[in-house]
């Protein structure tokens, strides 16, 4: 049996040698929570953290959107991997070799097109890389970075290049790499003419820029000399999509977690040079305004923004053009105004880390910079201009999908325009008991199910303890389960491990009842493994079980008695009578299971 273009056996062994908790930890920040790890969901936008990872199990789930599976399942979420392409990107990180697949034509087709993609990237990476180093070719370029302050470990850290002043000098390399020059110029590296190609990028620092897998997907370019255009950006390419990656984030990534913040800026010099002051939590966009993808991405990390932008008119709308973004994805903004005409490279440059630590301290929440920004451009005398300021601000609040956090607002908006609140809560249609309102947290439910804790324990110990599952299944107790929830799950379990010889957890999670999955990710994730012997744990289990059963059969066959003797019914009576001693039986032989335990 083969999974994709892998046998089982290899895609386990891939499984095994993964670390699910490591790969996880590039894109979400995780802490531990007992034996498990919780995050924000890269999934779905959220603000308390429903996302888990069980280390020992190789498995994650969110309790908020239901997603869940193992470290395939994870990859191809997020990196947009197919089940082969995890396999082997998680085979090559962890050392495990694979044998040659069988694809059809278009799988191959596909698939080879996509590996030269990075392949080409990564050798012109290197080319441009090296250039920049070498004592002659790199010299001038060497003594521009030096003059913009980047240092050597900066230049390494992000594989800063130079490309030669010339037409041809990467359409060279790429011939003599037998790379197709058709290929290279679908990335936008070289560009054709009448007699053949010509290099797109010339007399540049080149500026690689990385996916979070480490991969080269595009290039920036800046003219070190004067011409047009400044700044030269790869095209959107089947791997490059400017408004999902963001520049310097493969370095930032643990930064950003770490300090629950991230700054967010334009220029590619501004990052580097943030970077070389010690705030690695920064990022930078690619030549394009800032989108809901960018943001997705980085709440893996951190729901703390902080803007950066240029003090100039661009920058300031820029500022103000983020701001619905932020409010609808659920992120707290904020940004530092920094004095007109300056940018964080040349700020940092002049003033130094701790003039710019003091302008950071100083920074203000993007609703307030609109506001500001709003009231000294208008006559706030004027009725009729505060009303204006109040539907712009009304208009954005309107954008906000929490209750709490748009009654926060609205009391902002209420303070700074000197309005009652309710005022604006009529304008925007609110009622005051809605507004404090969780939205998105509560759901109705029924009455919740009360289910027998040995019931409990004897799933949780085919959970945590698989070889236990010959013996429960010989036993036959989950026949007699009384949950229907906890009986359908075990039998899930039972019929997997009696199918497979044992009991994997990610595969279970794939072909188990829907309804039961998020019962089973709860005893994985919630519950903590039953301690002691767990082999006595399940004897006492099964007698309580067993006497339980017990139990209610007596109380329902007294009834029947009583039942039968009210009608005078003979024979039934008879034939309950012989049941009660059959019951009283079980009950003796119950009792001598108990003495010999004790």
């Amino acid at each position: 049996m083969v999974s994709g273009f892998f046998s089982e056996e290899k895609v386990s062994e891939v499984r095994e040698r993964a670390r699910i908790l490591e790969v996880v930890s590039d894109y979400v920040t995780l802490k531990k929570t007992g034996r498990n790890y919780k995050g924000l969901c890269p999934f779905h936008s959220e603000k308390t953290p429903s996302f888990m990872v069980n280390e020992e199990k190789q498995i994650f789930h969110c309790f908020g959107c239901g997603e869940g599976g193992d470290v395939f399942t994870f990859l191809m979420k997020t990196g947009q991997f197919s089940f082969p392409q995890a396999v082997e990107e998680l085979a090559k990180r962890y050392g495990v070799k694979l044998p040659p697949k069988e694809l059809s034509p278009q799988q191959k087709k596909e698939l080879a097109k996509r590996d030269l993609f990075f392949q080409i990237n990564q050798a012109v990476s290197e080319y441009y890389h090296e250039l920049l180093l070498h004592p002659k070719e790199g010299e001038e370029a060497r003594r521009y970075l030096s003059q913009r302050g980047i240092r050597e470990e900066v230049i390494e850290e992000h594989r800063l290049g130079y490309s030669l002043d010339r037409w041809d000098g990467l359409v060279r390399y790429l011939d003599g790499k037998k790379f197709p020059f058709e290929t290279a110029r679908e990335l936008g590296l070289i560009l054709p003419k009448k007699t053949g190609w010509y290099d797109a990028f010339r007399g540049r620092i080149i500026f690689p820029i990385f996916d979070l897998y480490q991969r080269v997907v595009g290039f920036g370019g800046r003219i070190m000399k004067e011409g047009e255009p400044k700044y030269l950006n790869s095209p959107e390419s089947e791997v490059y999509h400017k408004g999902e990656i963001l520049y310097g984030l493969h370095v930032a990534k643990r930064e950003v977690g770490a300090r629950d913040q991230v700054f967010l800026c334009e220029g590619y010099f501004d990052l580097l040079t943030l970077h070389q002051h010690g705030f690695k939590q920064s990022v930078a966009t690619l030549g394009t305004a800032l989108t809901p993808g960018h943001i997705r991405t980085l709440k893996r990390y951190t729901s703390n923004f902080v803007t950066l932008f240029d003090g100039d008119s661009a920058g300031i709308q820029a500022t103000l053009r983020s701001l619905p973004l932020f409010l609808e994805e659920e992120a707290w903004g904020e940004t530092v105004v920094l004095p007109s005409g300056e940018d964080p490279d040349g700020f940092l440059r002049k003033g130094g880390r701790e003039a710019f630590e003091k302008m950071v301290e100083k920074r203000i929440p993007l609703i307030d910079f609109f506001l500001e920004g709003r009231m000294k451009s208008r006559n706030m005398g004027s009725i009729e201009e505060k009303v204006k300021v109040a539907r712009e601000g009304l208009g954005l609040i309107r954008r906000i999908p929490e209750g709490i956090r748009r009654s926060f607002y609205l009391r902002r908006l209420s303070e700074r325009l000197d309005l009652e609140e309710s005022v604006l809560r009529e304008m925007l249609g609110v009622r005051p008991k809605e507004s404090g309102k969780e939205e998105g947290t509560s759901r109705i439910r029924g009455p919740e199910e009360i289910f027998s804790r040995s019931e409990e324990m004897v799933v949780s110990l085919m959970i945590h303890h698989p070889e236990l599952i010959p013996a429960i299944s010989e036993e036959g107790i989950v026949e007699v389960f009384e949950s229907p929830r906890l009986k359908g799950l075990a039998e899930d379990l039972e019929g997997f491990f009696r199918k497979n010889g044992k009991l994997d957890l990610p595969e279970a999670l794939k072909v188990v009842g829907e309804d039961f999955k998020e019962r089973l990710c709860d005893f994985v994730f919630r519950r903590e493994g039953p301690e002691g012997d767990p082999k006595k744990i399940l004897r006492d289990c099964l007698q309580r079980i067993h006497e339980g059963r017990l139990k209610r059969d007596k109380k329902r066959l007294f009834e029947r008695i009583r039942e039968a003797e009210r009608e005078k019914s003979r024979e039934d009576l008879e034939a309950l009578l012989m049941e009660r001693q059959r019951l009283a039986e079980r009950e003796r032989a119950l009792q001598a299971v108990r003495l010999r335990e004790e």
